[in-house]
C-alpha cells in the first residue's frame, strides 16, 4: 500500500466516522478525527506486517473498526471506553514525548505500549484491539476486512458454511 493511498484512506475513515457520528441520533458519543488515527496506528504497531503474515492494515482493520464503531450491539459504554483509551494513549504520548503517537517512531510507540500495559486501562485497550484485530483476521469478507480471505488462508483456516452473502441477510437475535 502506498504512502498516499494509506494517508488517504486514513483520513476518509477518520472523517466518515466523524461525520456518521454527529449525524447519528441513536449515538451519543463524539468520535474526534484523532482518536481514529489513533487506533488505527496502534493497531498497525500492535499487529504489523511481516514476512511471518499479514498485519493490520493487510487485513483492513480500519474498515472492521468502522463496523464495530457504528455497530448498535456493542454496549456504548465499551464503545466509550475503547475511545477513550484512544485519547489515553494520545495523551500519555504527549506526557511521555511531548508528542502525538500518531508522530512517534517505532520504538517510541513500542515502549509507550509497554508503559501504558501496566495500568488497567492500558491493559485493557491493548486487549480490546488485539481482541479486534483477531476479529478482523478471522472474520467473513463480507464485513469488511479478511479482503480476499487474506487471514483465513494465512492461518489455513476453512470457514463454516452458509457463508453470508450481504449484510441485509444477517438477523441477530437474542
Amino acid at each position: 500500500m502506498s504512502r498516499r493511498l494509506f494517508i488517504g484512506s486514513s483520513l476518509a475513515l477518520g472523517m466518515g466516522a466523524l461525520f456518521y457520528f454527529n449525524k447519528s441520533q441513536s449515538s451519543k458519543i463524539i468520535v474526534f478525527e484523532n482518536q481514529i488515527q489513533v487506533l488505527l496506528h496502534s493497531s498497525y504497531h500492535l499487529f504489523p506486517h511481516s514476512k511471518l503474515g499479514p498485519g493490520a492494515i493487510d487485513i483492513s482493520i480500519s474498515s472492521y473498526l468502522a463496523q464495530v464503531l457504528k455497530d448498535e450491539r456493542i454496549l456504548e459504554e465499551d464503545r466509550a471506553y475503547f475511545l477513550k483509551g484512544a485519547k489515553w494513549l494520545e495523551e500519555s504520548a504527549y506526557e511521555e514525548y511531548d508528542n502525538s503517537f500518531l508522530n512517534l517512531n517505532t520504538l517510541q510507540k513500542e515502549n509507550l505500549l509497554q508503559n501504558i500495559s501496566k495500568q488497567k486501562w492500558g491493559e485493557n485497550f491493548i486487549y480490546t484491539s488485539l481482541s479486534y484485530i483477531f476479529e478482523a483476521l478471522l472474520s467473513s469478507p463480507i464485513y469488511g476486512s479478511n479482503k480476499n480471505e487474506l487471514g483465513w488462508k494465512w492461518l489455513e483456516h476453512s470457514a463454516g458454511f452458509p457463508q453470508p452473502k450481504f449484510t441485509d441477510e444477517i438477523h441477530y437475535e437474542v
